[in-house]
C-alpha cells in the first residue's frame, strides 16, 4: 500500500513538473512573440516617424521654395516696373521739353525783335522831347526828318496770339486711374496652391521604359483645352533641385510611354497643365522616382549572320543580300506593352518584306505568311495567320514610324493595335497562350536597312 502511495505521489509529482515546465515554456514563447511584436511595431512607428519627416520637409522645402520664388518674382517685377516708370516718365519729360524749345524758339525771337523795337521807340521819344524843348532854335529840315522817321515807326511787330502758341499738358486715365489698374494688375499676380493642379497618378514598369500616367486632382476643373508637359531628369538624378529636367511630351494626352530608359536607373518624373491660350505651364506635380527594371527591347544577334547590331541590339543594320529573318530576343511582347519599329535607313521594299508579331520564331520568310503571324509588308499590306486584310496602311520607307501595341482579350485571343504615320488599324488574334508573349520580327533583303526597336 505504502508503494503503490509512494508511486501515486511520484507520478503526481512528475506531472506537477511537466505541467510547470509547459507553463514556463508556453510563458517563454508568449514573451517571445510580444517581444518580436513589439519589435516589429517599433519598426513600423520608426517608419510612420521617417514619413512624418518626410512629409515635414515637403512642407517645408516646398513653402521655402514658394516663398524664394515668389520674392524673385517680385523683386524682377518691382525692378522692371521701376526701369519701366522711370523709362516713361523721361520719355514723357522729353517729349515735354521738346515741345517747349520748338514753341519758345520763335517766341524768344520775337522778344527779340520787340525789345529792340521798343529801345527803338524810347531813344525816338527821347529825341522828340529834345527837339520839344529847343523847338524855338530847331531847323525844319531837322523836324521833317524825325517826323519821317517817327512815322515809319508806327507799324507794330506781328506777335501770335494766345490760341495760336502750344499749351503742353498730359493726360493719364482716370477711369480707372493708372495707379488703380496697376494695382489691379498686381492683386491678381500669382495663385498660392496646396497641391499642384496635375499630379502622377501611376507608373508602370515597361521593357526599357516608363508608362507615366496622371490626372486634374482638382475635379471642380473642367479638362476641356488642357495642354500637359511631362519632363523627365537625368540618369541617376535624386534631388529635384539639381537636376536636368527634359521635355519628353505636350499634348492633351493623361499618359506617355517614357522609352529608351536604362535598365536600373533612377528617374525623377513631374507633369504640369496649362489652359489653351496660356503661355506658361502651371506648377508641377510632385517629383516622383522610379525605376525600370525590365530589360530594353533588342534584336537576338546570335544565328544572323545577314544583320549586325548596335545601340545594345536596338539597331539591327542589313549586312548581305539574302532575305533573312531577325528575331526579337525571346517572346517580349505580352499584354499591355507595345513595340516601336523605327526605320533609319531604307530602300524599296518588296511584298514579302516587313515587319511583325509572331507567336514563336520562323525559321524563312515565307513562314511569316501562315497561321500565327501578324504581318506588316513593306507595300502596306496586312497580313493575318497568313490571310491578306482589306485596310492598307503607308508604306514601309525610310522614316518610316510603326508600333504594335497589343492588349488582353481572353487568355487565348488578343487585340492588337497597328499605327503607321497616323494611320491606325486594329485587330483581334487567336493565339496559343496569352501568357507566353510573342516576338517581334523583321525581314529585309538589301544592305539598306536599318532598324531600330523601342
Amino acid at each position: 500500500m505504502a508503494e503503490v502511495e509512494e508511486k501515486a505521489s511520484s507520478t503526481s509529482e512528475r506531472l506537477r513538473e511537466e505541467y510547470r515546465r509547459h507553463v514556463q515554456s508556453q510563458i517563454s514563447h508568449d514573451l517571445v512573440d510580444t517581444i518580436s511584436m513589439l519589435e516589429q511595431h517599433q519598426v513600423e512607428l520608426l517608419q510612420l516617424c521617417d514619413q512624418l519627416k518626410q512629409a515635414k520637409k515637403q512642407v517645408t522645402d516646398s513653402a521655402s521654395d514658394t516663398k524664394a520664388t515668389i520674392n524673385a518674382v517680385f523683386e524682377e517685377f518691382i525692378a522692371a516696373v521701376n526701369e519701366t516708370v522711370n523709362d516713361r516718365r523721361q520719355k514723357l519729360l522729353g517729349e515735354v521739353q521738346q515741345m517747349e524749345d520748338e514753341a519758345l524758339g520763335p517766341l524768344d525771337q520775337c522778344e527779340r525783335i520787340l525789345e529792340s523795337r521798343v529801345r527803338e521807340a524810347a531813344e525816338r521819344l527821347e529825341q522828340g522831347k529834345r527837339l520839344e524843348k529847343h523847338g524855338g532854335v530847331m531847323a525844319k529840315d531837322t523836324v521833317m526828318r524825325f517826323q519821317e522817321e517817327a512815322g515809319a515807326m508806327t507799324n507794330l511787330p506781328e506777335v501770335p496770339v494766345l490760341c495760336a502758341v502750344p499749351c503742353i499738358s498730359v493726360e493719364f486715365p482716370t477711369d480707372p486711374t493708372l495707379i488703380e489698374e496697376v494695382r489691379e494688375v498686381i492683386e491678381q499676380a500669382g495663385n498660392v496652391s496646396r497641391m499642384g493642379p496635375v499630379q502622377i497618378t501611376n507608373i508602370v514598369e515597361r521593357p526599357g521604359a516608363l508608362l507615366v500616367t496622371w490626372e486634374e486632382v482638382d475635379e471642380d476643373v473642367s479638362d476641356d483645352g488642357l495642354e500637359f508637359c511631362l519632363q523627365c531628369s537625368n540618369t541617376g538624378a535624386t534631388d529635384p533641385h539639381t537636376a536636368l529636367f527634359h521635355t519628353k511630351y505636350r499634348g492633351p494626352d493623361y499618359s506617355f510611354l517614357l522609352r529608351d530608359l536604362k535598365s536600373g536607373e533612377s528617374y525623377l518624373l513631374r507633369v504640369a497643365s496649362r489652359r489653351e491660350g496660356s503661355r506658361s505651364f502651371g506648377p508641377w506635380s510632385l517629383t516622383q522616382s522610379a525605376v525600370t527594371t525590365i530589360p530594353h527591347f533588342r534584336w537576338q544577334e546570335d544565328g544572323c549572320s545577314g544583320w549586325s547590331m548596335a545601340d545594345e541590339g536596338r539597331l539591327a543594320t542589313k549586312v548581305t543580300s539574302d532575305l533573312e529573318v531577325l528575331h526579337s530576343k525571346g517572346a517580349l511582347i505580352t499584354p499591355g506593352t507595345s513595340v516601336l519599329f523605327k526605320v533609319v535607313s531604307g530602300g524599296v521594299g518588296c511584298s514579302d518584306e516587313g515587319l511583325g508579331l509572331c507567336c514563336r520564331p520562323v525559321t524563312g520568310p515565307e513562314q511569316l505568311l501562315l497561321p500565327g503571324t501578324l504581318f506588316l509588308s513593306a507595300q502596306g499590306c496586312v497580313f493575318l495567320d497568313g490571310v491578306s486584310r482589306v485596310t492598307r496602311l503607308p508604306a514601309i520607307q525610310e522614316g518610316s514610324q510603326v508600333s504594335f501595341a497589343v492588349e488582353k482579350v481572353s487568355s487565348t485571343k488578343v487585340r492588337v493595335y497597328i499605327e503607321s504615320q497616323d494611320k491606325q488599324v486594329t485587330y483581334e488574334w487567336a493565339v496559343p497562350d496569352v501568357q507566353e508573349g510573342l516576338y517581334f520580327v523583321a525581314t529585309f533583303g538589301e544592305p539598306k536597312w536599318r532598324i531600330s526597336v523601342h
